[in-house]
């Protein structure tokens, strides 16, 4: 996926989200809160553009369809951020809504709203060798990176021997 396009905004505005944490009532007092990671989530970004050109426009509208809507994620070029360390550069990044547009004559104002992608991100590689496939296909999208079909074959197996998956998330012990 392309990273997003180095068009400096006017505004950014924050919400650095917070714990990953449900609250359920209870008949006898307060509410019980549960905690379910040890990071924080929903970090949301706002990017907002005045006075932007059609052919600006069109590299954000243009970088929203081929990101497939809110599927793909991207990085965001380190000029956007004007020298400040808010995030770190390698950030992952998706669309949390369409971009809104006002239309001006000539100049369009547009407000972009990402979704910044923190905690541990779970990457599944997946191997079909020796299996052969008739068509391959790059694949790399937020569960699955790799070569496409993904093929999971355990003919070869060998029964004698135990499969065990370990699959750490948080701070999960293993």
């Amino acid at each position: 996926m392309a990273d997003y396009p180095q068009i400096l905004p006017s505004q950014i505005s924050y919400d650095l989200g917070g714990l990953n944490v449900s609250e359920e009532p209870t008949t006898t007092g307060g509410p019980i809160r549960f905690r379910h990671s040890l990071r924080q989530s929903h970090h949301r970004i706002t990017l907002t553009y005045t006075n932007l050109l059609e052919t600006e426009v069109t590299q954000i509208r243009d970088h929203f369809l081929d990101s497939v809507g809110f599927h793909h994620q991207f990085k965001l070029p380190t000029e956007i951020w004007g020298g400040a360390d808010v995030l770190p550069a390698d950030s992952l990044f998706r669309y949390r809504a369409k971009p809104q547009e006002t239309q001006r004559g000539v100049y369009t104002d547009i407000s972009v709203d990402l979704l910044n992608l923190v905690g541990v991100r779970l990457l599944y590689v997946l191997n079909g060798e020796p299996a052969a496939l008739g068509s391959e296909e790059l694949s790399n999208t937020f569960a699955f990176m790799g070569t496409a079909p993904f093929i999971m074959d355990a003919d070869d197996a060998d029964p004698e021997t135990a499969a065990a998956s370990i699959l750490k998330g948080g701070g999960a012990a293993s």
